[in-house]
């Protein structure tokens, strides 16, 4: 009896020192755990949000999807290609944003801008490559069904609206009301960040830096117990 007892003492020993072992090891872990800049806070989300997959088509029989994002950092864009005034501002902002990133060699490896039309009806897969490539050769064009459209905007909190057409004007002609923020998604797929209106290249360009040597520096902090 006493032989099992000191077996029960000896596996109770043991696991008390591993719960000991693991408490320190995530007591260390906290005191490392690396705040986000003052300067990129507004720019990140208090959590980052795991996207759930998605189809969206591109040019060339291509498809977008969640496992394209995953290795990169995605700057995405919703809007449409008669868009008289934001688009193809804010597309020229971010286009020049990617300019200056693309100065550094192994960032410019890691970004891709995506321009998402929320207006399938008159925007194809081949008229958005055209598009999106005028701003950067980086930024892509793709589009979906408007289910398809409706489920990852809701993931990204991307509000738009398709407005009826005005009396008396072709069925072509009307207006589409969308988000203008540029939302920015991590090499792990997940909803990082966002960069509101009105944005300067400059301003996106710095905080992108900041948010990317963040990242990498809080990977670097993770720990495992064994």
């Amino acid at each position: 009896m006493s032989r099992v007892l000191g077996k029960k003492g000896i596996a109770l020993l043991l696991a008390i020192a591993l719960s000991i072992t693991a408490f320190i090891g995530w007591k260390l872990s906290q005191d490392k755990v690396v705040r986000a800049p003052e300067e990129i806070e507004d720019y990140l989300f208090w959590q980052a949000k795991e996207l759930t997959e998605f189809k969206l088509e591109g040019a060339d029989n291509k498809t977008l999807g969640l496992s394209d994002l995953k290795g990169k950092w995605s700057f995405i864009f919703f809007g449409y290609t008669h868009c008289p005034d934001v688009c193809p501002v804010t597309l020229g902002t971010l286009g020049k944003a990617f300019r200056l990133l693309e100065k550094d060699a192994g960032i410019a490896s890691e970004i891709l801008g995506i321009f998402v039309s929320v207006d399938p009806k008159r925007d194809t897969p081949q008229s958005l490559k055209e598009y999106a490539a005028y701003f950067n050769s980086k930024f892509i064009g793709v589009t979906g069904s408007p289910a398809e459209l409706d489920a990852f905007s809701r993931q990204m909190s991307a509000l738009y609206t398709i407005h009826p057409k005005e009396a008396g004007k072709p069925d072509n002609v009307y207006l589409v009301s969308h988000n203008s923020t540029i939302f920015l998604v991590d090499p792990q797929g997940r909803l990082h960040g966002r960069f509101p209106p009105p944005q300067d290249p400059q301003e996106i360009a710095e905080a992108f830096t900041k948010i990317r040597a963040f990242y990498n520096e809080r990977s670097k902090k993770r720990w495992g117990i064994f």
